[in-house]
């Protein structure tokens, strides 16, 4: 069904594109394939990972790290004085972020995913613009957590794990606006000409892959740990049972989740009725759990504005 409306669309609208923006895409895979070199990991992103397997690592050390990178620190100490994490008090330094509000582990995968990301230059508006990158990664990381809260204890996935799948699985669309702006525009215009339709769906329709086989890319090339790696690739599938399965369907429910709120890509998309038992879940106090977001769904979206400032 969902092939058939696309292709009408597309027949009812072939001879109105250019009025409407939109061009014929590019193979994806032949343009992948021609690419000589992708954005080099950003220098501060290759010392916190040093950091991660340093058994001496500490607070100051982090903070030195980030205080190379003037941009990183900005956001760091914005970020700890953000509304989200209510603290009254003046953040001066990287320091007092980590000691005073964020907490060292936060800081160490913020840090990260804040600096992978910074070499990527994609378009802000939109439903897979920036702005909804981080309004979706902001909520992820938080709901995540409130939902591994009540997991069983044998199947709750690392505090940390959790933050990195939740800020970085959807790195595929920045990629997509970096290195492809003529195929994110036109992504663009499909999203909007058909809000009824899962954007998993058109784009793979469209292109013949996904941002989620784009990010993996990406992290492959940056040599990204493999938890990351297969979290995003396999995000959009439920039936994954390789390593890493319970944090990806994890990922997979929180986003059908959000998507019910309007955030992210998932709003369209199907979640088989199993998904909350495999996890362990109950889907009521889910439900109860995605309530409470939009408690902080103003806050959420202040900050997602001050990160795509």
């Amino acid at each position: 069904m969902m092939e058939s409306n696309l292709i009408n669309w597309t027949l009812d609208n072939i001879g109105s594109r250019q009025r409407n923006g939109l061009t014929p895409p590019r193979d994806m895979r032949e343009t992948i394939a021609q690419i000589k070199a992708l954005p080099p990991l950003p220098g501060s992103a290759l010392r916190i990972l040093n950091l991660i397997a340093d058994p001496g690592a500490d607070a100051r050390k982090l903070a030195d790290i980030i205080e190379l990178d003037p941009l990183l620190t900005a956001q760091i100490t914005r970020w700890a004085s953000s509304a989200l994490y209510g603290y009254r008090g003046q953040i001066t330094t990287v320091h007092d972020a980590i000691t005073r509000v964020l907490g060292f582990d936060f800081v160490l995968d913020l840090a990260l995913g804040l600096a992978v990301l910074a070499p990527l230059k994609s378009p802000k508006e939109g439903q897979i613009g920036t702005r909804m990158f981080w309004t979706h990664a902001l909520a992820s990381t938080r709901l995540m957590a409130q939902l591994a809260a009540v997991m069983p204890a044998a199947a709750r996935p690392e505090p940390q794990a959790l933050f990195l799948s939740g800020l970085m699985h959807n790195i595929g669309f920045p990629l997509l606006g970096h290195r492809f702006p003529d195929e994110f525009s036109y992504l663009s215009g499909l999203i909007n000409a058909n809000p009824s339709l899962a954007i998993f769906n058109l784009e793979t329709f469209a292109f013949g892959l996904n941002h989620a086989e784009i990010g993996a890319w990406l992290m492959n090339v940056w040599s990204m740990p493999r938890m990351i790696t297969d979290i995003v690739y396999h995000h959009h599938n439920p039936c994954y049972r390789g390593e890493n399965h319970q944090l990806n369907l994890l990922t997979f429910y929180s986003d059908c989740l959000l998507g019910r709120l309007g955030i992210g890509d998932a709003v369209n998309q199907i979640c088989p009725e199993d998904v909350p038992e495999l996890l362990g879940l109950d889907e009521a106090v889910c439900l109860e759990i995605l309530d409470s977001q939009n408690d902080d769904l103003v806050k959420i979206l202040a900050t997602a504005e001050q990160l795509t400032d």
